[in-house]
């Protein structure tokens, strides 16, 4: 097996776990379960889409944003294009999780204030 499909198999593992535990929580308390996942979805990707553009690596000296910087500024343009579309399709699927979360947590809070109050 390669490593991506080790990854892979522990991410979907990983992702079935948590969908157990939200569903369990949503059972056990009802609608304001399903608002406090929504809102927590919601801060995660919205979290993760101001994170997009953040400097990444493991040493953090006063040079290093600018070797990004141009390392960023060399590439070509097909690589700028590639990473463009990439780039897009990331925040995408961001922007869904992100209005899925809001519209959990309107629902959530809504069924709650709607039956129990």
């Amino acid at each position: 097996m390669s490593g991506r499909s080790i990854l892979t198999a522990v991410a979907l593992s990983l992702w079935f776990l948590i969908s157990v535990a939200v569903v369990a929580t949503v059972a056990y308390v009802g609608f304001i379960g399903v608002g406090v996942a929504g809102l927590i979805m919601w801060f995660i990707w919205t979290l993760v889409e101001l994170d997009t553009d953040a400097a990444v690596g493991d040493e953090l000296s006063p040079g290093f944003p600018a070797r990004q910087v141009e390392a960023k500024a060399s590439r070509s343009n097909e690589e700028l294009a590639a990473s463009f579309g990439e780039r897009l399709l990331t925040m995408q699927s961001v922007r869904f999780f992100r209005k899925f979360g809001a519209g959990l947590a309107v629902v959530g809070i809504g069924g709650f204030l709607l039956f129990q109050v």
